[in-house]
């Protein structure tokens, strides 16, 4: 091509990966972009663009996506009291600590997590933001805000949280809300950010924090208003052996099973964790179609356990990396998640 028609030309990588059906890896590689997206790869000469990028001494790789985070965790990164206890008892440690967020720290949180991703090669990142503290604000539209200084592609998700200490639950009275009011939130989260366009920068899913932190008439419901705006559900779900327990000591039935029962078992979900499915869950999952989010350093931080990651695989659960929050995580890598994955 003679003329400009690219915005951008990326050149020269050392070894550009395209990860494609035949796994091509081009020596002196080149990528070009237009409109936000990839119009072109190529080795030989490159495409003219507006502007060109040497990237000699490069490996050249797709963007990285994260398919799990909890961004405001940033605010209590690696707190030295918090790291010694299982999933339910770290929680219940940090709550009084994130209860005082607010926009302000939404956005600082959210910022500094969504760089760090960049630098290791992330474009696109979910988030699970079930936290929101009564008169704390827009926390969803701070992040989004964020993402949109930063310039990343951002699928963050709203969550929530139904039921307190007083219900059974964990967390406090003053993080949670009555059913209506979040599926109200979550609808008009959905009506302000999403963008159904293809290549989009911003869509929301909804996301129930985990079936011991809502009602099952709020997973019931969620699923259903989902699939009436057409968007994506995920939650945390069989994290650790605590959470089978509490599955079948409060709903009388495995994870899976309570999935199936809300409405929740279909390829319009992806969950967190999936520590502690048995066999024949992992083939009920895989059949659906049900998504994963592998976080093997956070696994291994709380002692949760190790995902059975080619299990799923091979039974057709698509398995994404996820960095998960950095109060459970220390870091927020993709590469170092994908290494940690690879060495378990």
């Amino acid at each position: 091509m003679s003329d400009n028609r690219h915005d951008l030309v990326v050149v020269g990588a050392d070894l550009l990966a395209t990860v494609d059906a035949a796994r091509r890896e081009l020596r002196g590689g080149w990528v070009a972009v237009t409109d936000g997206l990839i119009s072109g790869v190529g080795e030989g000469p490159p495409p003219a663009a507006q502007e060109t990028v040497d990237a000699s001494g490069c490996l050249v790789t797709p963007g990285l996506v994260n398919t799990h985070h909890h961004l405001y965790q940033n605010l209590t990164r690696a707190y030295p009291p918090m790291t010694d206890k299982p999933l339910f008892g770290w929680l219940q440690s940090l709550y009084p600590l994130w209860r005082a967020l607010d926009t302000e720290s939404a956005y600082v949180s959210a910022w500094v997590g969504l760089a760090e991703l960049a630098l290791s090669g992330c474009t696109t990142s979910s988030d699970h933001l079930y936290l929101h503290p009564h008169g704390a604000g827009d926390l969803l539209g701070a992040e989004v805000d964020a993402a949109r200084d930063l310039g990343v592609r951002f699928h963050p998700t709203r969550g929530s949280m139904s039921l307190s200490e007083k219900d059974g639950g964990l967390p406090p009275d003053d993080v949670v809300d009555d059913d209506e009011a979040i599926l109200a939130a979550s609808e008009d989260a959905v009506n302000r950010h999403h963008d159904r366009s293809w290549g989009a920068m911003t869509r929301i899913a909804l996301a129930p924090c985990s079936p011991f932190s809502v009602t099952e008439d709020l997973m019931v419901r969620s699923a259903e208003l989902a699939e009436r705006l057409d968007v994506r559900l995920h939650t945390h779900f069989a994290e650790n052996a605590e959470d089978d327990e509490f599955s079948m000591a409060t709903f009388g039935c495995r994870p899976t099973e309570y999935l199936e029962r809300t409405g929740w078992c279909s390829d319009r979900t992806w969950v967190a964790h999936c520590v502690m499915p048995n066999a024949d869950e992992i083939g009920r999952l895989g059949d659906a179609g049900v998504g994963v989010a592998h976080c093997p350093s956070s696994n291994m931080i709380l002692a949760s356990g190790i995902a059975p990651v080619r299990a799923l695989r091979t039974a057709g659960a698509p398995v994404g990396l996820g960095v998960d929050g950095s109060s459970s995580a220390d870091a927020a890598s993709l590469w170092l998640e994908a290494r940690q994955a690879m060495l378990l």
